[in-house]
């Protein structure tokens, strides 16, 4: 199977695990938009966005790690996995001491009152647990290649997650507690699962660690902590501005409109789970650059279209996902789903940092986005709300992709077709403008410009399809 073959193959498992699953979350919206209010929502929401946030700090990005590492034949994988756990470990002891912290994560209602995290701490803190070792075996079952495992485990906690939800939050009403803790249980029952199945107790070696290989892994994992630390803010940041300046609310049907540009970033967390195992490789250097090249620009192709089509059903996917107090929340998307875009890119740029195991640059590149993140949404909000929120996203994504297609060139010199990715970019940004505006044929408007957006990424995938059928 050649390399492209491969990553296809990969991709396609990796879709119908990850895909099908998010999909049936989304799915969810209705329900859960039915049974919580826009306050609890956003709540929840805030809760599960500072679980994000505490999740680096307490695994040190170790998961990480565990893939990368555990994908290369000269490192022993049994003391791969174990250092992975055994991080996680010391790093949920260290973390618990300063649990008073969360009590500086504030929001306002709708109704005039306030609150902060505090309350929910043991919860957060069982739901970072929880994720972190679920993450490390998850990785590590992709460094051992089981990776329809992988796929059906994703589909698995999805489906635990909505039953879970059904049953705390319709039959308990458990509200805020129980749409979390359904997410805490059903990683729970994954990891349990993953040791179970592929008898991940054989790889536990506590005796005698490998501390040059420890110390190998966290020189490779820590500077994706203040890393990661800043990709959750620049999601969070939105909700936390909105939740303070404007009202939980606000916030509650913002992130309900991001759902939808979510599934266009969704498109990047499939193909990088399958790059991730594609890009480490054996291939000179010309023939890698030339492999992150075709691959980087037919996944361009493929982002752009989704997010045009994201911009074009905007109002009917929140028709769709929400109830009907939700509903002013489409306006948010077409800005989104452009950003969402921009993600996608930058999250395969990010590929070059991980492949060096440059993870430093990689770190500096998304401080650079996040400040501009912060900034913008502090200037921003106060004045236009949650489209305010949506353009610091949209800027912020757009200046993460520049820069890290200049500053990577260091490393790889991926050679974009930034002609044609710069009048696709026009095209959807003229889609998103049109859809805000309403004018007169609207919908003729975006129909045209969509079939332009798909005409244009055209001959890319016809590029794509060749090397697939060695023609």
């Amino acid at each position: 199977m050649n390399q492209y073959k491969r990553l296809l193959s990969n991709t396609f498992i990796f879709a119908v695990g990850t895909f099908s699953s998010k999909i049936l979350v989304i799915l969810m919206l209705r329900f859960y938009t039915g049974i919580l209010t826009p306050d609890e929502l956003g709540i929840a929401e805030l809760i599960i966005k500072t679980t994000s946030i505490l999740y680096p700090v307490v695994s040190l990005s170790i998961g990480q790690a565990v893939i990368r590492y555990g994908l290369e034949r000269r490192h022993n994988k049994p003391s791969v996995f174990t250092l992975g756990l055994i991080t996680v470990a010391l790093g949920f002891v260290i973390a618990l001491p300063f649990c008073p912290a969360l009590g500086l994560v504030s929001y306002n209602t709708s109704t005039g009152g306030s609150g902060t995290l505090l309350p929910y701490a043991w919860l957060i803190y069982l739901y970072v647990l929880t994720s972190c070792t679920q993450n490390v075996c998850s990785q590590f079952i992709r460094a051992l290649g089981f990776v329809r495992l992988y796929a059906a485990d994703g589909i698995f906690r999805t489906l635990m997650t909505i039953l879970l939800n059904i049953l705390y939050l319709k039959v308990f009403s458990w509200n805020i507690f129980g749409y979390v803790f359904s997410i805490v249980c059903a990683d729970a029952l994954s990891t349990v699962g993953l040791f179970l199945i592929a008898g991940l107790w054989k790889y536990i070696r506590l005796r005698r660690p490998n501390f040059h290989l420890w110390r190998s892994m966290l020189s490779y994992s820590l500077p994706l902590v203040p890393d990661a630390i800043l990709v959750y803010i620049i999601g969070f940041s939105d909700q936390t501005f909105l939740a303070g300046m404007q009202t939980a609310a606000v916030s509650g049907i913002y992130s309900v409109a991001y759902r939808v540009p979510t599934l266009i970033a969704l498109v990047a967390a499939i193909f990088v789970d399958a790059w991730q195992l594609s890009m480490v490789n054996d291939n000179a250097r010309e023939e890698q650059i030339h492999f992150f090249s075709n691959v980087g620009n037919t996944y361009a192709s493929v982002v752009f279209i989704i997010a045009s089509g994201g911009v074009l059903c905007a109002k009917l996917a929140m028709r769709v996902l929400a109830v009907p107090s939700y509903y002013i929340g489409w306006t948010f998307i077409p800005i989104l789903a452009l950003g969402a875009g921009f993600n996608c890119l930058s999250s395969f740029q990010k590929s070059v940092y991980l492949l060096e195991k440059r993870t430093i640059p990689s770190f500096l590149s998304t401080a650079f986005s996040a400040v501009i993140n912060i900034v913008l949404n502090a200037l921003l909000i106060p004045h236009l709300g949650g489209m305010g929120a949506a353009l610091a996203t949209l800027v912020s994504y757009a200046a993460l992709f520049v820069y890290r297609a200049a500053d990577s060139r260091r490393f790889m010199p991926v050679r974009w077709n930034f002609r044609r990715l710069g009048v696709t970019v026009a095209l959807v940004a003229a889609q998103a403008v049109l859809m805000l505006l309403e004018p007169p044929l609207w919908l003729v408007w975006q129909l045209l410009l969509f079939a332009a957006v798909l005409l244009l990424g055209a001959k890319d995938l016809l590029r794509g399809a060749k090397k697939l059928l060695h023609r």
